[in-house]
């Protein structure tokens, strides 16, 4: 009885152990990643989709343009739910009519992840020339 308690607990350990190390590397990853400077002035109108796939902070939205503006950033999917976070990062992208806002506070990984789904969005209007 012993031995099997052994084996599930170290079967628990490295489990649980991979699910740390994986986390630790995706956060890494996201803390680095760099955020392009988008010329928002060369939009074209239209609803675009963007994605960003970096395990719990995946994320899909659907940004707006019109007259050549962001006008309105959704959502679609967000795996790391922090609405407050998410609708701070909109706001200031709105505002500055630029990616290169600053994150919200105690969630960098998080507004980052959203920021790049934001720039894959807008690569795609430039693409549809």
């Amino acid at each position: 009885m012993l031995k099997i308690m052994f084996w599930i607990v170290t079967g628990l350990v490295a489990v649980i152990g991979g699910a740390v190390i994986r986390d630790m590397v995706g956060r890494r990853g996201i803390k680095s990643l760099l955020i392009s400077a988008v010329d928002f002035s060369g939009l074209r109108d239209g609803v675009y989709t963007g994605q960003y796939k970096g395990g719990r902070w995946s994320n899909k939205v659907k940004v707006t343009v019109a007259s050549g503006r962001v006008t309105a950033i959704d959502v679609v999917r967000d795996i790391q739910y922090q609405s407050e976070v998410t609708r701070k990062a909109i706001n200031e992208v709105i505002e500055a009519q630029s990616l290169q806002v600053d994150t919200v506070s105690g969630a960098t990984i998080t507004t980052k992840a959203f920021l790049k789904a934001v720039e894959n969005a807008l690569v795609e209007t430039k693409q549809r020339r």
